[in-house]
C-alpha cells in the first residue's frame, strides 16, 4: 500500500528556532517550503542525510512537538481507497482525503494508542537522494519510535505490517522491555513495547539518528547551548548513545551503532 515512509511531522511553535536546530546545528537540507493561500500555515521540509521532518508552522496554540509519521502511498494506490482500508481495520479517521498544502491529496488517522499517521498521494517524494553522505555528522536516520504496551503493540504492529506492508526489522530486549522494528526501504519504525507498565500519553516518542560519533555530536550540540546527556554506553552493543530535546519538546536521541 506504501512506497515509503515519507516524513515525522513536528508542530512547531517558532520556525525560525527550528530551523536553527534542524537546519543550522544538525546540518539539514531545506528541501520543500509551501504555505496556505491564507498565510495561516507554513510547512517546511528539512532532509538530515536519508530522513526527512517536516516542521509545521500556523496560529493554532498547543500540542507542540512530534506529531505524526507520514507515508507516501504506492502509485497505484488511490487516497479514497487507502483511507478505506485504513477505516475498515478499525483505525480512526480524523482527517477525511483533500488536497494537500505540499502537493497532492492527504489524510489522518490514528492507532488505538492514539499514534496519528498521514497517507499522502503524490508522485514527487521531495527527498533528494545523495544526500546522506554529505551530512558530517548524520550518517542516517535509524528509526522513528512508537512506545507501546501489551494493550497496544499488537494493534499497532498490525497496522505497520498488514494495513502498509512494511517487512520485518530487527528485535531486542532493552533491559525489562521489548523493542522490534518495522521496515520499508531503508526507513524504519521501532516498537518500545513497556509490556505491563502504561505507556505514556504521547506516543510517537523519539528521533534516533545514527551519528558517526557521539563524543562529538554531544561537544557539536553542547557548543551551540543544546542541553544534551553525558555519552554512555548503550548496554546492548558496543556504540555510545545521548540525547537531547528539540525546541518544542520533542526527544532526540543519538547513536554511534
Amino acid at each position: 500500500m506504501i512506497r515509503e515512509l515519507n516524513h515525522v511531522g513536528i508542530r512547531v511553535a517558532d520556525l525560525d528556532v527550528s530551523l536553527r536546530l534542524y537546519r543550522d546545528i544538525l546540518g539539514g537540507v531545506v528541501i520543500k517550503d509551501a504555505q496556505t493561500a491564507d498565510g495561516a500555515m507554513r510547512v517546511v521540509y528539512v532532509q538530515l542525510a536519508n530522513g526527512v521532518v517536516e516542521l509545521v508552522s500556523n496560529k493554532v496554540a498547543g500540542d507542540f512537538g512530534l506529531h505524526h509519521i507520514a507515508f507516501l502511498l504506492a502509485d497505484d494506490v488511490d487516497i479514497n481507497h487507502a483511507a478505506e482500508r485504513v477505516r475498515d481495520a478499525g483505525y480512526t479517521i480524523v482527517v477525511e482525503p483533500k488536497p494537500a498544502t505540499t502537493a497532492g491529496f492527504h489524510c489522518f488517522f490514528t492507532d488505538v494508542g492514539g499514534c496519528m499517521y498521514e497517507l499522502i498521494q503524490r508522485e514527487d517524494s521531495f527527498r533528494i537522494e545523495g544526500l546522506s553522505s554529505k551530512n558530517e555528522r548524520i550518517k542516517c536516520l535509524d528509526h522513528i519510535s512508537i512506545r507501546v504496551d501489551n494493550t497496544t503493540v499488537g494493534n499497532v504492529d498490525a497496522l505497520l505490517k498488514d494495513v502498509l506492508g512494511m517487512g520485518e526489522g530487527r528485535k531486542m530486549e532493552i533491559g525489562p522491555y521489548l523493542w522490534h522494528s518495522r521496515r520499508i526501504g531503508a526507513d524504519s519504525i521501532g516498537l518500545f513495547n513497556t509490556l505491563e507498565q502504561a505507556r505514556p500519553d504521547k506516543t510517537l516518542a523519539l528521533l534516533v539518528f545514527d551519528v558517526y560519533d557521539t563524543h562529538d555530536m554531544h561537544r557539536h550540540l553542547t557548543e551551540y547551548g543544546i542541553e544534551v546527556t553525558e555519552p554512555r554506553a548503550a548496554g546492548i552493543g558496543d556504540f555510545h548513545l545521548i540525547f537531547a530535546t528539540g525546541p518544542d519538546g520533542e526527544r532526540l536521541e543519538f547513536l554511534d551503532r
